[in-house]
């Protein structure tokens, strides 16, 4: 196989990894896979073939192959001349360190997200809040989702994943891209540009009309990419105040949006342009 620029995309559930995965996808270069560890398919590879230089090169030859639906999406267009993979996860954070370890992973991605929003959107999403569920009982630990070690559901797991990510920073910081879901929010197209150069991805027109209609039109379905508006917040003021005055998930907050602050440092553009 020629050589092909192989990143992982982690974030944890409802931080925006659907979006940023289809930002990706609409790049013609780019062959998108989606979820492949949860899948029948690849399901929990790297725990039945461990984590080392063949068993990635074995996995990279084996997503370009893909035929599940699950994995190969259907929102992917006709693609045959590739020069990078892109897969995404919100699950298996643990094994973002050995993955990063390895040279045949040459970038990961961390999208990451305000941990009240996260909840909020989480809270409103039928799929994975379930009718009959009590966000009290489940907004910590988030015990009902959390059933195996690989789930990163709930404000106790976007601390560790945060932790986790922040560390790995430190010890790959050309490697591991930390990307605020704020930001992108708030200058996609500048945004994309700043990640996509360091990632050596052109961005075509192709990104620019996915990034003009994801944003400008609106889909109320919690699961579209099409967002002009933001998710009402119903999220107990109880709830919200006790994230807010979690002095440690504010520190890791303010470090991960300065993090990517830096390393995103464009100018204000807009998407219409």
């Amino acid at each position: 196989m020629s050589y092909l620029h192989h990143i992982a995309l982690f974030g944890c559930p409802r931080s925006g990894t659907t979006w940023l995965g289809q930002i990706f996808n609409s790049v013609p270069a780019v062959q998108f896979r989606y979820q492949p560890l949860f899948s029948y398919e690849f399901k929990d590879w790297f725990g039945q073939h461990g984590l080392s230089e063949d068993s990635l090169a074995q996995f990279r030859t084996a997503l370009m192959a893909a035929q599940s639906d699950f994995v190969l999406q259907a929102l992917r267009p006709a693609k045959t001349a590739a020069t990078h993979l892109v897969w995404k996860e919100v699950r298996y954070h643990q094994h973002m360190a050995g993955l990063l370890a390895l040279q045949g992973l040459h970038h990961l991605v961390y999208i990451f997200r305000p941990p009240v929003d996260v909840l909020n959107s989480w809270y409103q999403a039928p799929k994975e809040f379930r009718a009959g569920q009590d966000i009290h009982r489940e907004w910590l630990h988030a015990p009902a989702k959390n059933t195996a070690p690989c789930e990163f559901n709930g404000f106790d797991k976007w601390k560790e994943s945060m932790r986790m990510a922040l560390s790995l920073q430190q010890r790959h910081p050309g490697k591991l891209l930390m990307l605020s879901y704020e930001q992108l929010c708030a200058n996609p197209l500048g945004v994309t540009r700043k990640l996509f150069a360091a990632l050596d991805l052109p961005l075509g027109d192709e990104t620019r009309a996915f990034l003009k209609a994801s944003t400008t039109r609106h889909e109320a379905d919690a699961y579209s990419v099409f967002k002009s508006q933001r998710t009402p917040l119903t999220l107990p003021t109880s709830i919200v105040q006790q994230i807010a005055a979690d002095a440690e998930a504010q520190a890791l907050l303010a470090r991960a949006e300065a993090l990517a602050a830096a390393s995103s440092e464009v100018e204000l553009e807009a998407v219409h342009e």
